[in-house]
């Protein structure tokens, strides 16, 4: 660990400055068949399979850090969620990712511990994870910006078990239930805003993706799931 270098590589096999070529995450459905304190939480169960897929995926092939540490294992991502005023960072104004560190020690506590060489592509992979799903809800607080601009993610919880009744819905269909469920609250602008977020994976080995289902609850959240999926329609795309 370089200090003068504020990048730590986290991808195997790459090249300095090579992204690797693929990203395993889709923030998409399925198809059928620095304080100690923790971040946003993201999915942990699966990740130790998500760390051995050769080159770690796009943005978490190089993870900007902050602080003069050493130790790779002690540097805490810049990556970050804004909150609403009790963030784990000093002034309490945003949600950061925890070190690889950290992370090692959390998942130790929580009895699902990995191997101390896995820690740091894990880290770079929750880096990944808590990104793409404050940018899945991102999409949909995008149709309120008028009444808010800057929305912030107050608080979160893991409910790792306790399915939602699209999950059920889709594995009534033969989708494999979410490995993962965590349900954030969005701050908007006074305003308190519950997502629902399922976290599924297909595949095995080192052909793993992982997909992220991101949307409000509610009645509110379903007028604004159908204003998604229909925009997403006009313009071309696939609507889920």
């Amino acid at each position: 660990g370089n200090s003068e270098d504020p990048r730590v590589s986290m991808a195997e096999g790459s090249k300095p400055g090579e992204p690797p070529a693929a990203c395993p995450l889709r923030r998409k459905q399925p198809a059928p068949g620095a304080g100690g304190a923790e971040p946003p939480d993201a999915p942990d169960r699966p990740l130790t399979a998500v760390a051995r897929v050769q080159g770690i995926p796009c943005q978490a092939a190089k993870v900007e850090v902050h602080g003069n540490s050493e130790d790779p294992m002690d540097i805490v991502p810049v990556a970050s969620i804004p909150a609403a005023g009790r963030g784990n960072s000093d002034d309490g104004q945003a949600w950061l990712n925890p070190s690889a560190g950290q992370l090692f020690r959390a998942l130790k506590r929580k009895d699902k511990a990995v191997p101390l060489e896995d820690a740091l592509p894990i880290a770079a992979v929750h880096v990944m994870v808590t990104d793409q799903t404050w940018k899945g809800i991102m999409e949909y607080e995008s149709l309120h910006s008028d009444a808010c601009a800057a929305p912030t993610l107050a608080r979160f919880e893991g409910k790792d078990g306790i399915y939602s009744p699209k999950a059920k819905l889709l594995n009534f269909f033969g989708i494999n239930l979410p490995f993962d469920r965590h349900d954030w609250y969005v701050d908007r602008c006074g305003k308190e805003v519950h997502y629902i977020i399922d976290y599924y994976s297909t595949g095995d080995g080192e052909n793993i993706e992982y997909y992220i289902d991101a949307r409000p609850g509610g009645v509110v959240g379903v007028l604004d799931r159908m204003r998604v999926a229909a925009k997403k329609v006009f313009s071309g795309q696939v609507p889920w």
